[in-house]
């Protein structure tokens, strides 16, 4: 029978490796993300125009839904380099731990969001996706843009949580910027959410029309942000950035 140092030393093993892949994915394979000022961290320069509703020195409070990444092709990460802080929420483990090293001053969830709390259908590609969806309809996307077939697709079971719930237990009632990408569960994610409750200023929604369901979906987002009161001010590629009324 082996010792327990045996298997102490195993762990530790396990765990400095998994120090160095994560520190691989955020300052080394993200070189360039991470460290050049200059360069638009977002993946298609759309904080730029997320950032000129907000004074140059202005450090609020931001939720990302859908986060995927600390620093490559992220709406948050100029913010956090700014001194803004917020939450981080992905339904990837890894990327959440990727957060937790890079974004420690942040507060990141590993959960998927939903209209509801229970348990959904988490349509799979791998453990750092853009790709990994619960809305069944966007997989038909994968097929389409990606040539990626349903056999490639595994399956697991996912909790999701509401962003009532998460936000009612970290206290987070004004937001001065949320951003939403989830693959097409935008509208479901937002369908129960209480806007009298929780202040949100601007929000910039991932919108893909792909087939005619998204289409419908998408445009039923649209009118429900224009119902709560949102203008659409800008896009960029498939970011729609809305401002609430005044």
């Amino acid at each position: 029978m082996a010792s327990n140092s045996y298997f102490l030393n195993v762990s530790k093993k396990f765990y400095l490796l998994k120090i160095l892949y994560l520190w691989y994915n955020i300052y080394i394979r993200n070189f360039k993300h991470y460290f050049k000022t200059s360069h638009s961290n977002s993946q298609f320069g759309e904080e730029k125009f997320i950032l000129k509703h907000f004074n140059k020195n202005f450090k609020g409070k931001f939720l990302d839904i859908g986060c995927f990444h600390p620093t490559r092709n992220n709406n948050t990460f100029k913010m956090y380099k700014k001194g803004w802080r917020g939450i981080n929420i992905d339904l990837n483990p890894l990327s959440i731990d990727l957060f937790n090293v890079a974004r420690p001053k942040d507060i990141n969830i590993c959960t998927a969001i939903s209209d509801k709390k229970g348990v959904k259908k988490l349509y799979f590609l791998g453990d750092l996706d853009t790709k990994n969806t619960i809305e069944e309809n966007h997989t038909k996307f994968l097929n389409k843009e990606f040539s990626i077939n349903n056999n490639d697709i595994g399956i697991k079971k996912v909790k999701t949580k509401t962003l009532n719930y998460i936000l009612e237990k970290y206290k987070y009632y004004k937001i001065d910027f949320m951003n939403i990408d989830i693959e097409g569960h935008e509208l479901k994610a937002l369908k129960n959410f209480n806007f009298n409750k929780f202040d949100i200023k601007i929000i910039c929604v991932e919108i893909i029309n792909h087939n005619k369901k998204s289409i419908i979906a998408n445009k039923q987002l649209v009118k429900f942000l224009k119902i709560k009161g949102y203008i659409l001010q800008d896009k960029v590629a498939v970011n729609y950035i809305f401002k609430k009324k005044a």
